[in-house]
């Protein structure tokens, strides 16, 4: 008996040594293979942030020639102007939409002596500001160069400021029909149908006008354009933005830095609605800098009803 233990303990202390030398070989193996995958992962990982690096520096240098070229080479249009843009309508929901959204917009055609006027459908009366605002629109109307006797202000009770309520289509549509037919409106502009931030009041106008092109009464002369909506990233993307919107309407309006100014000059003059984000608005958003307008009809209308639907 003491002899088999004996034969059985040498055996297993033989054994022992090479049992040992197996795991220590595959353990050096396995690491030798995770530092060979980890250092490809590391070296892939880097290759692709440098050429990420590059390609946005890249797209950046792009953006900063065509923003040179676009609003200093006054001999090449990269832009076309409405047909027949006499006498131009915008319709906004509030003060301050006129410079905040459309600003490029009115600055283009005032400066080629197009007759530009204003309809403004609310002005913060119902919670008590209406006095305030209205002169604030006066004020900043004069910086861009709208004349106050082409401003129209409007305070009905069913349009209410206020980001939640839904306008009655027909009391705007009703507002908006008079003045293109009394002030022979050759373009409206507008809000499209996402109203650029969502709010109700500017789809509730897109809406209104949408009814007005669908029943024929607009006068047939009288073209339609709605400021295009872009998805946040383009929003606060400034001139970052201007491949996008020279590929997204021939329609485009856009302005060098020192019209820039004018524009945040125009915006200070709602002192009431300078809080923090506006103002981070005023330097971060596209539509400070550049406009893209889509012209709507009939047939574009219906098709977007049945898209609703």
């Amino acid at each position: 008996m003491v002899q088999k233990l004996d034969s059985f303990s040498n055996e297993t202390l033989d054994d022992y040594p090479n049992s040992q030398l197996k795991s220590v070989e595959l353990f050096n193996l396995f690491s030798e293979r995770f530092n060979a995958i980890f250092v490809s992962v590391q070296n892939y990982l880097v290759n692709t942030v440098e050429h990420l690096v590059l390609g946005i520096l890249l797209y950046v240098t792009i953006c900063i020639i065509l923003f040179y070229v676009i609003t200093q080479w006054k001999f090449i249009k990269f832009s076309r102007d409405m047909r027949n843009s006499k006498r131009l309508l915008f319709v906004i929901a509030h003060p301050d939409d006129e410079v905040m959204f459309f600003g490029p917009t009115i600055f283009h055609y005032i400066k080629k002596d197009c007759i530009v006027f204003l309809m403004c459908l609310s002005t913060g009366k119902n919670y008590g500001m209406g006095k305030v605002r209205r002169n604030e629109l006066y004020r900043s109307c004069k910086v861009l160069g709208i004349k106050q006797e082409n401003i129209f202000i409007y305070n009905h009770t069913s349009l209410p400021d206020s980001i939640e309520a839904k306008w009655p289509l027909e009391v705007i549509s009703n507002q908006v029909l008079y003045l293109v037919d009394a002030l022979n409106i050759t373009n409206l502009i507008t809000f499209d149908k996402y109203g650029i931030s969502g709010h109700q009041n500017h789809c509730c106008i897109y809406y209104a006008i949408a009814n007005l092109i669908l029943d024929r009464q607009l006068p047939k002369f009288c073209g339609v354009f709605v400021l295009e909506t872009v998805n946040i990233l383009r929003k606060y993307s400034l001139f970052l933005d201007i491949p996008f919107s020279m590929l997204s309407s021939r329609f485009m309006y856009m302005h060098g830095f020192k019209q820039r100014s004018v524009m945040h000059k125009a915006m200070k003059k709602h002192k009431s609605q300078l809080v923090w984000f506006r103002t981070l608005y005023m330097i971060f958003s596209r539509y400070m800098l550049v406009n893209t307008l889509q012209q709507v009809n009939l047939v574009d209308i219906e098709l977007d009803l049945e898209l609703d639907d």
